[in-house]
């Protein structure tokens, strides 16, 4: 019996390690978007011209198309990464698609942090690795519920378009977001 006992405390006491880790999910998929704008940038100045990535909150993903004036820059490069909605002028991300630990990344906002944050759709690099907007954009992502909800920033530079991952936390700074 005290052995049937201490196996039930063992168990019990492994249990907790094959949780998902919120935090790993949260910081991975927040790496891959800041991958994805990287590769976003570089085709934009590799190529001489602009491309945007067009957030849908509603659908959890996100697209890349060309939006420059060259039309025979519109064929994206073939990408490893399949998605039924993908054309050669469109390639989708869709976060649910992604590898995941258990617990699904929501793209919760995109924002203009500009003097007045504003919810914005698109980000746009030019051909200097820029984007065409102004202030820093902020792509939150958040996972969880209730009061376990946890959120991520990617910041991306307006001047350099360059994106970092920002450290994990567990409030939103804009009120509700899009993504609710």
């Amino acid at each position: 019996m005290i052995a049937i006992s201490i196996m039930g405390i063992m168990a019990g006491a492994a249990i907790p390690l094959f949780q998902p880790n919120v935090a790993v999910q949260l910081e991975s998929t927040g790496r891959i978007i800041a991958a994805d704008l990287a590769q976003v940038r570089d085709l934009a100045v590799s190529n001489n011209s602009n491309y945007r990535l067009t957030f849908d909150l509603a659908e959890n993903r996100y697209y890349l198309e060309y939006s420059g004036t060259n039309a025979a820059l519109a064929t994206l490069p073939a990408t490893i990464y399949r998605d039924a909605s993908n054309t050669t002028t469109r390639r989708y991300t869709d976060l649910d698609d992604l590898p995941q630990l258990g617990t699904s990344v929501k793209l919760y906002s995109v924002v203009a942090a500009a003097a007045s944050p504003t919810s914005i759709t698109t980000l746009e690099f030019d051909a200097l690795g820029a984007t065409v907007q102004t202030a820093e954009t902020l792509i939150w992502l958040s996972t969880g519920s209730g009061d376990g909800v946890r959120y991520v920033c990617i910041h991306v530079d307006p001047i350099t378009g360059l994106a970092r991952v920002d450290d994990i936390t567990g409030i939103y700074p804009y009120g509700s977001g899009s993504g609710s």
